[in-house]
């Protein structure tokens, strides 16, 4: 049985009872630990339900395909010879012994990325882009905006001819500024002879390429890096809270709407224990389609990153999923675990046998959290802090109010 499978048999019998039978209340109680998505469709959860117990994903795409039953579980790339590209350029890379993984969020147009994890929380990295190409007689073309060109980016071009020969080149930064320039992109038009010409012959990724891939990422700049993921749903639940106890201890406050920025710079500020000078913070806020969490706190939709007082850049980057938020957070967690320091705003006993395991592991994190005076739900090895605190400021509660 998959580790999906494990969590969810044991709450199966209680879905099925408590929606089957329009229990409502057990229902609203499950869907807030998680355990259901907001759907009216119960027969396919009942589906997903099945194919989380048997822990084969495969086994549930069969399945569903015997049913005649449409699930969406990922969006499908329509793009068949895109895919082709991504997934050879990625099998040469790791032939050479290089480490790639799947950016989380876009990240400048980055398709892959090449790691290099010099300690915990220390790394260096490349941006990699695939484009794929079927190269005729006709001419097609290459277009990279400029705001995607620094020194850590490099391109891979996947060529397929009408006789199904395929070839793949290799393109620096200091190559692609070297194209044409037309309205802030950089353009480069080829067709079936001109990659024959040895301006293309001496880009084919050989081992000789592989080892300058190797000697820039030796060059890029160290960086320190934290990871801040939070499960949306905890932190409206925490802001519900917060406004609820303090609205105990002090009836005659007016609170105000937050701001994202500032619940984060709060949070940072309180428990960043990973506190260094021009650092990269990437904020994760994993939401739920299904809520409409913008009537709890001010987000700004335009730019969401900003500087902290310390001089660190925050990228904020909002994913908003039909999936259940806890898996995405999860999925989230191992993508990170092994380059980044973690700093994870949640509070659900789903959570509790994974961070076990990192810790079992030697891995560190920083939860936020309810304290157990407020109702937290986990029990955690690691540093924790109370998540009323930051939130306690950001709704305009002074310091010793709290």
């Amino acid at each position: 049985m998959g580790k999906r499978g494990k969590i969810f048999f044991g709450f199966f019998a209680r879905i099925i009872d408590g929606c089957h039978l329009d229990r409502k209340n057990e229902c609203q109680n499950l869907r807030n630990q998680h355990l259901i998505p907001y759907t009216q469709n119960f027969h396919i959860w009942i589906i997903i339900t099945f194919g989380l117990y048997i822990g084969d994903i495969n086994q549930l795409s069969t399945f569903t395909h015997t049913l005649g039953t449409s699930l969406k579980t990922n969006n499908m790339d329509t793009k068949p010879l895109e895919v082709q590209a991504e997934n050879y350029i990625k099998s040469q890379l790791v032939k050479f012994e290089f480490k790639v993984t799947k950016p989380s969020f876009d990240k400048k147009g980055a398709d892959l990325i090449i790691i290099d994890n010099i300690d915990n929380g220390k790394t260096r990295f490349l941006l990699v882009q695939s484009k794929g190409r079927s190269v005729k007689e006709t001419s097609t073309s290459l277009k990279i905006p400029m705001s995607y060109i620094e020194d850590n980016f490099i391109l891979f071009l996947y060529t397929v001819d009408y006789e199904k020969n395929d070839l793949l080149f290799l393109f620096f930064a200091e190559d692609i500024r070297d194209w044409h320039n037309n309205n802030d992109e950089y353009v480069l038009n080829f067709n079936h002879r001109k990659i024959k010409a040895n301006y293309f012959s001496e880009k084919i990724f050989n081992r000789k390429l592989s080892e300058k891939i190797q000697l820039l990422l030796s060059k890029t700049e160290i960086k320190n890096y934290t990871s801040l993921i939070i499960d949306g749903i905890f932190l409206e639940k925490s802001i519900d809270k917060t406004i609820q106890t303090y609205s105990d201890i002090w009836p005659k406050k007016k609170f105000i709407k937050p701001d994202l920025n500032s619940v984060i710079e709060n949070i940072l500020d309180s428990y960043d224990k990973f506190k260094t000078k021009k650092k990269i913070v990437n904020c994760y806020l994993l939401l739920s389609e299904s809520f409409d969490f913008e009537h709890r706190i001010n987000i700004n939709q335009g730019n969401n990153s900003f500087i902290t007082n310390n001089g660190n850049q925050v990228k904020v980057f909002i994913n908003k999923t039909n999936e259940i938020i806890s898996f995405e957070v999860l999925e989230q967690l191992n993508r990170l675990i092994n380059n980044d320091n973690i700093i994870l705003v949640a509070d659900d006993q789903i959570y509790q046998p994974e961070l076990e395991t990192y810790k079992n592991n030697g891995k560190e994190i920083i939860v936020v959290m309810f304290n157990e005076h407020n109702g937290s739900n986990m029990l955690v090895k690691f540093n924790w802090g109370d998540i009323m605190y930051p939130l306690g400021i950001s709704l305009g509660l002074e310091r010793f109010e709290l």
